[in-house]
């Protein structure tokens, strides 16, 4: 578990400031339309960086991240009986290192945890991956999780299927497999001089360690994927003062009057983490972060 430690630290680090913008051509102002790394339809998850498209079951939910992870889905009803998670994370680590990570997590979480199967495997479009799969008892319940990684940079994407009905079927380990990455997005674009301007500040009022000027650039009716305001200081707090560097991009940005959506990424010390926000808006001629304006249930 010691060896876990960086690893879950860095993942928890996701800030949202920047201090430097790499330059590109700006998106069409005109675009008022939602972005799909903002909408989320019945079906297609859409990460907005890196980004990549997955399918899963239309009729499963979206259901509230825990920490650490960019995206949860599940089977519908109370007893959620299959599920899929997406988890973003810089790390050095190789790829066939896949198990030795996890199950140090499971062990703490879970009981009679062994490893099924762990081998390499490659995506749809020839991308080296790596799949391994655990038994364990959680809950109380026999459960099995199918965990398939691969690399994008210096980034790792886990693309997780847990499921209580004793097995990992075929139609549950195609849903990571499903994973499509768009060319093109990842690269940074400007933005308006406003905008440029609130990220800056977010960035100095970081390393500026000052909790509460940081939260003065979150909106009041801040959402995102079920958190609010209050909620994220208490997470803010958590890892604001072992920040020491910031920076980062916005890779695509649309406005829309007093609101914009925007996707990208930060560099801190701790590592690259994508931003989970996606849209900010203006108050009292301010920008604020907004959130995704999500609730999904927890």
């Amino acid at each position: 578990m010691k060896k876990l430690i960086p690893l879950l630290l860095a993942m928890a680090v996701t800030l949202l400031a920047w201090s430097s913008f790499a330059p590109a051509q700006p998106q069409d102002p005109a675009n008022e339309e939602k972005p799909m790394f903002y909408r989320l339809t019945p079906g297609v998850y859409v990460n907005g960086w890196p980004r990549f498209t997955i399918t899963y079951p239309k009729d499963w939910l979206e259901m509230r991240p825990i920490p650490l992870q960019s995206f949860r889905t599940s089977t519908p009803g109370s007893t959620q009986r299959d599920w899929f998670y997406i988890t973003i994370l810089s790390n050095f680590i190789p790829l066939e290192k896949l198990a030795d990570i996890w199950i140090s997590y499971f062990r703490n979480v879970a009981a009679d945890v062994t490893v099924v199967s762990d081998k390499p495997s490659w995506l749809r479009d020839g991308t080296l991956a790596w799949e391994t799969e655990f038994q364990m008892v959680m809950n109380s319940l026999p459960c099995n999780y199918f965990i398939v990684a691969t690399k994008k940079g210096d980034l790792w994407i886990f693309m997780g299927v847990g499921s209580y009905s004793g097995k990992i079927g075929e139609d549950l380990r195609a849903i990571p497999y499903s994973i499509e990455f768009e060319p093109g997005k990842d690269e940074a674009v400007k933005v308006p001089p406003d905008v440029q301007e609130f990220l800056e500040r977010q960035g100095n009022d970081i390393l500026s360690h000052d909790l509460t000027k940081v939260m003065a650039n979150y909106s009041d009716k801040y959402l995102n994927s079920g958190m609010r305001k209050g909620e994220k200081e208490r997470d803010i707090k958590q890892w604001i003062n072992s920040i020491t560097s910031v920076k980062g991009g916005i890779t695509e940005f649309v406005p829309a009057g007093d609101r914009a959506y925007l996707t990208g990424f930060s560099i801190t010390n701790s590592g690259t983490s994508p931003i989970t926000e996606t849209s900010i808006i203006k108050e009292n001629g301010e920008w604020k972060w907004y959130g995704n304006q999500r609730d999904p249930a927890p």
